[in-house]
C-alpha cells in the first residue's frame, strides 16, 4: 500500500491532540480525518525502546506491516507509537497487533 509521510512537528501535534486513540500492549494509534484521498503515516519510537539498532528495526517492522495490510481507507492520518514491549517483536506480531488497531479504528474496509 502507498502512503505519504507525516515529517512536521505541527502535523504530529494536530493527530496526537484531535485524533482518535486506540492502544494495546505493544502500540499506540492515533487516527484523525485529513480530508485528503491519501493515507498519511507518522511514526514515533522513543529512545525508551532501546538504542538507535533497535529503534530503527522497529520501524521498519511497522512500515512493513503497514505495506501488506490491504485496504486501509484513504483520507486518513494515522500515527502510531511504540511502546516498551514492542521492542523484541517478530513481524507477524507486529503485523497482527497493527491490525487489530486498524480494525478497531475502523481504518481497514471489512
Amino acid at each position: 500500500m502507498k502512503y505519504e509521510k507525516i515529517r512536521r512537528g505541527w502535523q504530529f501535534e494536530k493527530v496526537y491532540k484531535e485524533g482518535s486513540k486506540y492502544s494495546d500492549d505493544l502500540f499506540v494509534l492515533y487516527a484523525l480525518p485529513n480530508n485528503t484521498k491519501e493515507v498519511r503515516i507518522g511514526l514515533t519510537v522513543t529512545k525508551k525502546i532501546g538504542k538507535s539498532v533497535q529503534r530503527n528495526r522497529i520501524k521498519r517492522l511497522i512500515r512493513e506491516a503497514i505495506r501488506l495490510t490491504d485496504g486501509i481507507l484513504p483520507g486518513n492520518d494515522i500515527v502510531v507509537v511504540a511502546r516498551k514491549s514492542s521492542a523484541k517483536l517478530k513481524c507477524y506480531q507486529v503485523k497482527n497487533s497493527l491490525n487489530q488497531l486498524l480494525r478497531r479504528a475502523k481504518l481497514i474496509e471489512t
